[in-house]
């Protein structure tokens, strides 16, 4: 908490020094939850496919490339929206957008869950994923201008933990639902109700609460000054003070604040086109021409890997549990089986995922979110681009290790942690709030969001075509990925010493 002092009541302060000087308490707390239900409804939009896709492939008879093109719908939803979703959050604000999309993502959710088949369920799927996807756009930014600075980088690695968190959630909640045999035919919808449509409604519940939570928040104060909205920005600080401290807003020592960047205010009459392109083109011109390559590769590498892999985490990890000595195969050579036998098995379309495939993938998503949390305290000592460089390495390293290892269980903690290379993503968007300037940030992230989601779609495709019979060549493949981005992160920019110091 930090002591207001009356002597400084007629300074004037920079926006950094007066959101410090709202202390930290139960404002930052709510603000923290709120974003990370906001992200965990989209993550779970997304990512509750790979839990659900077996029992759906088996209840409409998708073969192994509808599975792919299905699961890849709500990242190509994500990709194509996020231009709208960055202008969105950088014109008219990061809380309104969220207020805006949120509940209409949640609604066509929830219309997925009842789609007879395949075209359907794949059209409504793209818009909920469309608008949920709203939340990486303004989320993160709103969160990371709601916080102070020596708060910031362990909330942002906090709130990437809980997009880490999203299939252990939604294996909580598979795990009793899909023991359950019901089966509802509803003649009017042409639909049979069975579990795994009641499991995607309940996956769509963090969004109802994210919603809820926001409706009682304020909107980011940088993004108000930015605006010129001066008197607005200080009442907004003036409200988180006394959320925190528990004193009157009066007692707020700051009566005047400004911005550091340019302020930029919203211009009418400019063409939707060209206020994108007015967005976008700085990113991509000195000075933040090479920040923003560094940072785009990196989510690359990541999310080729991560995301690529996470949606098939289910399926094949499921492969190790079916019954059959395992012992002395490659983690291919046995993974490599369920793009075969999902085409070719007729098993129980209410029971084809083994119990412990869901324990793995629990011990996969909670392990994450530690490993988000661990790191969330350890970045400020040794630093963003330190961390960074440490999480892939320890990625590369194990991808190298699974390539060799014929022990089951060893295999897959090895797999696991390959993908945990996404723990960069709390740095990345730390970067991506604190390197570019105030009215390009909810644009950056949401460029972010293109090529992370853009290549995802990609790496799953591949992964659907080459599993069955080039999975070692595509897994090196992915490894040397990851090494070049490795390579690139070291051309990070240094951390200042403050953040090595901050405890």
């Amino acid at each position: 908490m930090v002591d207001a002092t009356g002597d400084a009541v007629s300074k004037k302060y920079s926006f950094e020094t007066a959101l410090d000087l709202t202390g930290f308490g139960k404002y930052n707390i709510i603000m923290l939850s709120t974003c990370c239900f906001t992200i965990l409804a989209m993550y779970m939009d997304i990512f509750g496919f790979s839990i659900l896709m077996p029992p759906i492939a088996c209840d409409i008879s998708l073969d192994n490339a509808q599975q792919g093109l299905l699961s890849a719908v709500p990242l190509m939803g994500v990709m194509f929206s996020s231009y709208v979703w960055g202008l969105a959050a950088d014109t008219i604000g990061r809380r309104k957008t969220l207020l805006i999309a949120m509940p209409i993502g949640f609604l066509f959710n929830i219309a997925a869950s009842m789609a007879p088949g395949y075209t359907s369920l794949a059209i409504l799927k793209f818009f909920s994923a469309t608008f949920t996807s709203s939340a990486n756009a303004a989320a993160f930014v709103l969160l990371g201008e709601s916080v102070s600075s020596k708060n910031r980088s362990r909330f942002m690695f906090i709130m990437a933990s809980a997009t880490m968190s999203s299939q252990l959630l939604i294996c909580l909640f598979a795990l009793p639902v899909y023991k359950l045999t019901f089966h509802y035919e509803i003649s009017w919808l042409n639909v049979d109700y069975r579990p795994w449509r009641l499991l995607m409604q309940i996956i769509s519940l963090p969004a109802v609460i994210g919603i809820l939570n926001l409706l009682i928040l304020k909107e980011s104060p940088k993004f108000l000054l930015s605006k010129g909205k001066n008197y607005e920005a200080l009442a907004v600080l003036q409200t988180i003070f006394k959320w925190n401290t528990g004193l009157e807003k009066n007692e707020y020592p700051v009566t005047h604040v400004y911005l550091d960047d340019e302020i930029v205010v919203k211009e009418g009459g400019t063409s939707l086109l060209l206020k994108i392109w007015n967005q976008t083109a700085p990113l991509f011109k000195p000075p933040l021409l090479k920040n923003s390559i560094i940072l785009y590769y990196l989510l690359l590498c990541a999310y080729m890997t991560c995301t690529g892999f996470s949606m098939w985490v289910p399926t094949m990890t499921n492969e190790f549990f079916m019954g059959e000595d395992t012992s002395g195969r490659s983690f291919c050579e046995v993974s490599s089986r369920s793009a075969v036998n999902h085409q070719t098995a007729s098993r129980d379309c209410d029971h084809i995922i083994q119990p412990l495939t869901f324990y793995a993938v629990m011990c996969y998503s909670a392990m994450a979110t530690c490993l988000g949390i661990v790191i969330s305290f350890i970045v400020g000592p040794l630093g963003k681009k330190f961390t960074t460089l440490m999480v892939f390495v320890i990625a590369i390293v194990c991808g190298i290790l699974l390539l060799f290892s014929k022990i089951p269980l060893l295999s897959i903690g090895l797999f696991f942690f390959f993908l945990y290379v996404a723990l960069i993503l709390g740095n990345v968007n730390t970067y991506l709030v604190e390197l570019n300037p105030t009215h390009l940030r909810g644009m950056a992230t949401c460029l972010s969001v293109v090529v992370a989601r853009g290549f995802a779609f990609i790496s799953v495709q591949l992964i659907a075509n080459l599993l069955a019979n080039h999975c070692t060549a595509m897994m090196s493949g992915f490894i040397a990925l990851n090494i070049s981005g490795l390579l690139v992160a070291a051309f990070l920019p240094p951390d200042p010493k403050r953040n090595r110091s901050q405890h």
